[in-house]
């Protein structure tokens, strides 16, 4: 008797778990928390406005330096992930070059430009002459979140500028804005 118990018990836990894969676009949503299709989204969102910005249209060819776009949620969000995406998303046009990053953050660091989240405007020109930068993106992702007893809300505003290193000038800005909610049943532990 015991033995079945063990082979029965085994058996269901056996079943009880499964992999399998699913297509990069599959919308994924288990919580209100940033997942991989908001930072899609929104970097898709920024990509397309940034590329149809008057800015971008009346230019040939243009170089940006990405810098870090400050997270200022309660959760670890990689931000650098999302202007990745928007650089990719804007190299395959072939209008638009982007500074190493790497390259980028060294030079930063050695001019002092990111002192506590501040920029030093006479610095971002300077680099931007120095190594052929036109512009500079940079930028926040905030939340607010609420929570009640059955359900979670929790809004997500990303806000990016580009700034000309030549005048120091904000050039383009725009934000993409998600609101997600999430509820607990009585099934859920």
């Amino acid at each position: 008797m015991r033995r079945q118990l063990v082979f029965l018990f085994a058996s269901l836990c056996a079943g009880c778990a499964s992999t399998s894969y699913i297509t990069p676009d599959t919308v994924t949503q288990y919580d209100s928390k940033f997942s991989d299709t908001d930072l899609k989204m929104v970097s898709d969102k920024m990509a397309q406005s940034l590329r149809e910005s008057a800015v971008m249209q009346s230019r040939e060819k243009t170089v940006i330096g990405l810098l870090h776009v400050k997270n200022r949620t309660s959760e670890h969000i990689n931000t650098d992930a999302v202007t990745d995406k928007m650089m990719i998303a804007l190299l395959k046009t072939g209008e638009i070059k982007f500074a190493g990053r790497e390259n980028l953050k060294t030079l930063i660091e050695e001019q002092r430009l990111s002192q506590t989240g501040m920029v030093d405007q006479d610095k971002v020109q300077e680099i931007g002459k120095l190594y052929g930068i036109d512009f500079f993106i940079s930028g926040q992702l905030e939340s607010i979140e609420k929570k009640g007893a059955a359900s979670e809300l929790t809004y997500y505003r990303l806000s990016l500028s580009l700034t000309d290193t030549e005048t120091s000038e904000i050039v383009w800005a725009d934000e993409v804005e998600l609101k997600k909610k999430s509820s607990k049943h009585i099934m859920d532990w």
